[in-house]
């Protein structure tokens, strides 16, 4: 079933729940949004979310700002791999728990982030009387669209402080493509791509022509070079993003 294309009650359902989650997000983020510093009461404020009233302090309200605005970085990441994997027609039912679980991650990857600028390991902010909301706000939304290199980021970042992990298999690895057989054919050739971390793979470019992948392995996939297809390096598409080979395809012609 992981390999079934997402059917269109599928595609609706999903559509609905993130725009209603971004609906709902956009009106928390409105409402617990700090006032000036010149009406701010002892860094405290009333703040209605649902038609009650409560008191939240300026700390807290950050928390939940930057929590909001990484949520909502990662639906915008979601609503536009969406799109372009409806439109292709490449959408499979296996990842759509991926865009159900995308708000998650972009939320907790920014309140790390702003623990981090907070915390004074990349930058010293004492106070919170001291922290623009709308720069928080805005690093945490970046941090949530693109949480794929932030983790990566600062994994490099800290990989200096912590031991690294030995390998093991349930590590998951980035997407890498290390072999293309053949490295040349016509519209119509069989073409073997083999790296790591493939299994998520929903189509290869050639050019500007693609073609449904197929997953072997992990460490193997298999696409048709479609009509169309342009000498270059093939690009997997995958939704965590594109894996470009480092092998290049010539296209010696058409099928007769």
């Amino acid at each position: 079933m992981g390999r079934q294309h997402a059917k269109t009650r599928d595609v609706l359902i999903v559509i609905a729940v993130t725009l209603l989650v971004t609906l709902l997000l956009i009106y928390v983020l409105i409402a617990v949004w700090p006032p000036p510093p010149t009406s701010r009461t002892a860094g405290n404020g009333a703040v209605r979310l649902f038609g009650r009233a409560a008191r939240m302090s300026l700390e807290t309200r950050l928390f939940v700002i930057v929590a909001v605005a990484g949520a909502l970085g990662a639906l915008i990441h979601s609503l536009r791999s969406l799109y372009w994997y409806v439109g292709n027609r490449a959408l499979r039912r296996s990842w759509l728990l991926m865009y159900v679980s995308l708000p998650f991650v972009g939320a907790v990857l920014g309140l790390v982030v702003y623990l981090v600028l907070r915390g004074g390991l990349t930058s010293s902010v004492a106070q919170s009387s001291d922290v623009n909301p709308y720069g928080m706000a805005a690093v945490a939304a970046l941090v949530g669209m693109f949480s794929q290199e932030t983790s990566e980021k600062l994994r490099t970042v800290f990989a200096t402080l912590l031991a690294p992990a030995a390998a093991g298999r349930d590590q998951a690895l980035p997407a890498r493509v290390v072999s293309v057989l053949p490295a040349e054919g016509t519209a119509g050739t069989v073409v073997t791509l083999r790296g790591v971390g493939l299994a998520s793979a929903l189509a290869v470019a050639f050019g500007r022509a693609e073609a449904v992948a197929e997953v072997v392995s992990d460490n193997e996939i298999r696409a048709m070079v479609p009509d169309g297809a342009d000498d270059g390096y093939p690009i997997v598409k995958t939704p965590a993003g594109p894996v470009i080979s480092p092998v290049e395809f010539r296209v010696s012609g058409t099928v007769a």
